[in-house]
């Protein structure tokens, strides 16, 4: 059995994606929208949830989401303990190495820039 951690996030209107494009390699993530539109891109495929749809990243898959509306978005997060503790140590770092290195602490990367 795999442990999750379930987090409430309340996503203020932010032009473009929220995070940078970036995969977890050994975890799972999900997003279930509660209020608003989440856009959500999985692999290459960008799409747009509503209230009450969900989404489920597969490991090693790259994504990222944005906020649509100038409302937010209120979203639960269902991620490993792995990636929570990721997101908490991403807000942390204050420099691009420090962030580098977490991503790479917690078995993720940043997806390759378009070329």
């Amino acid at each position: 059995m795999t442990d999750f951690v379930m987090r409430r996030w309340n996503l203020a209107h932010y032009p473009g994606d929220q995070a940078p494009p970036h995969r977890h390699d050994r975890s799972d993530e999900g997003f279930v929208v509660l209020r608003g539109r989440l856009e959500v891109l999985v692999g290459a495929e960008r799409r747009i949830l509503r209230q009450g749809d969900h989404v489920t990243i597969p490991a090693g898959t790259t994504h990222t989401f944005a906020t649509v509306d100038s409302e937010g978005a209120d979203v639960i997060a269902v991620m490993t303990p792995e990636v929570d503790q990721l997101v908490t140590a991403l807000h942390a770092a204050a420099t691009d190495e420090e962030r580098a290195a977490v991503w790479e602490r917690y078995n993720s990367a940043l997806a390759p820039a378009d070329r």
